[in-house]
């Protein structure tokens, strides 16, 4: 009996230490890495967030666009970015209700994390109106 209560307590314990666990691991490492150019298709996460780390080598002015595809409709998408730097102070951002959001920042050489947020009024989450890349120059 006593090794059933250990087991069942070891089970337990697992269970409840997952998901702590788990929120541990957002560390800058584990984030994808936000290059020039255009990402990869991202998805809107009805209001989760979903964060990119960007490594600025020397001062520069950053600029973030979100798109949507071309014949997709982005009326109902609303869309946000925040842009932090190394110590985790907000340094810009930009939000817009249209589905279209353009971040321009002057920046120092550094390491930066955006997190992009949105939502969408319409659709499932694979519906292509819920897609979006960003557009990325610096």
């Amino acid at each position: 009996m006593k090794i059933k209560a250990i087991v069942f307590s070891a089970v337990v314990a697992s269970i409840l230490s997952t998901p702590v666990l788990a929120s541990l691991g957002n560390t800058t490492q584990d984030l994808p890495l936000l290059e020039r150019g255009v990402s990869s298709t991202q998805m809107l996460a009805q209001g989760q967030s979903k964060r990119f780390n960007i490594n600025i080598e020397q001062a520069t002015t950053l600029k973030v666009a979100s798109e949507h595809f071309p014949g997709f409709t982005s009326t109902g998408n609303r869309i946000s970015a925040v842009l932090y730097d190394k110590t985790g102070k907000q340094v810009a951002e930009a939000s817009s209700p249209r589905g279209h959001f353009e971040l321009v920042r002057q920046l120092q050489p550094g390491n930066y994390q955006l997190e992009v947020t949105g939502s969408s009024m319409g659709g499932t989450k694979e519906n292509s109106n819920n897609s979006y890349e960003l557009h990325v120059a610096y």
